[in-house]
């Protein structure tokens, strides 16, 4: 398989299910960019809280004597915008600083890697990343609001900003389609688990897992099981406009292996799932800054969108004597 963007977050800006903040990773959240985003969301608040005070409140008359009313709601479209934006990228560097802190303080077992380096649950995991709906709800709320606010150009009648805020809107309808296709998924089908039958799975042996969807479906053809290895590479962004190359994590899959699976007739309670795995992928080894992961992909065509499901996949190389093989 040649290697392919996975088009998703890396694994640093996944959140650990059940992590807590450290007080080491809260001290690094008030050093460096961790402190500029706290104070651009207190100016982002102070903007919001300027700006409703000229609109609603007490305070209205007074402060619209010297100011244009739409001055003051364009104040809490701003403000709303930096607050949300400045949350956001707070959310996403707190999370790199955990990973970071992990693995510096994680010790793993090289006999067994599988029970210290991610907090398995053999017998029922959500899906990969339901930890981390929160974040892109924010994010994506930040950025809708942005694409909201530059509207506003639309009335200098510039053909530029028209053309730059259509392609801007034409985006935000992209986002705007794919998270209400989610929160259909989600409501429609709910939070499907797997139970990993064996775990670990080693390279060179087979996966066997079930998936236990929280609401039957009714299949309209057999189920489809994708097993991929992913790894965190990093990746140069073009230059700005001072000739600096900026770098970025960014997952990239370089193994997949798809399978179909018969379905029985009728309302779908599992679906049972066995995929050999090769023997000559490395394993899991999720503490590295350029993180190796395996996930499974679990496909069932149902009337309207297909349920679709990922799963992080507990893959490991064989162990013998301690060390790895």
């Amino acid at each position: 398989l040649e290697r392919k963007s996975a088009f998703a977050p890396p694994r640093s800006a996944m959140p650990v299910p059940g992590e807590a903040m450290s007080f080491a990773a809260f001290l690094a959240l008030l050093r460096g960019p961790g402190c500029f985003l706290l104070f651009f969301t207190g100016i982002g608040v102070a903007l919001f809280l300027f700006g409703l005070a000229g609109t609603f409140g007490p305070y209205r008359d007074s402060l619209r004597e010297n100011g244009d009313p739409r001055f003051f709601l364009a104040a809490m479209g701003m403000g709303t915008i930096f607050a949300l934006v400045a949350l956001r990228m707070l959310q996403v560097f707190a999370t790199g600083s955990r990973h970071e802190t992990r693995r510096e303080k994680t010790r793993v077992d090289p006999g067994q890697p599988w029970a210290s380096d991610y907090p398995w649950k053999p017998q029922g995991m959500l899906q990969d990343g339901s930890t981390g709906i929160g974040g892109m709800v924010l994010g994506r709320v930040a950025f809708l609001a942005l694409i909201g606010f530059f509207n506003i150009a639309l009335a200098s009648g510039s053909w530029i900003f028209i053309i730059i805020i259509v392609i801007l809107d034409l985006f935000g309808l992209l986002i705007l389609y794919d998270s209400l296709q989610k929160l259909w998924q989600g409501l429609r089908f709910g939070r499907p688990r797997i139970t990993w039958t064996t775990f670990p799975a080693f390279t060179g042996s087979r996966l066997e897992a079930v998936l236990s969807p929280s609401r039957r479906l009714s299949a309209t053809g057999p189920a489809r099981a994708t097993l991929r290895r992913l790894k965190d590479e990093w990746t140069e962004r073009p230059a700005d406009r001072s000739g600096n190359v900026r770098r970025a994590l960014e997952p990239f899959i370089h193994y997949e292996q798809e399978v179909e699976i018969p379905v029985s007739q009728g309302p779908l309670q599992e679906v049972r799932i066995e995929i050999e795995v090769p023997g000559d992928q490395p394993g899991t080894d999720l503490l590295k800054e350029e993180a190796v992961y395996w996930q499974l992909l679990v496909q069932v065509p149902v009337v309207g969108p297909d349920f679709e499901s990922v799963f992080l996949a507990p893959v490991y190389r064989p162990v013998h004597g301690g060390r790895k093989k």
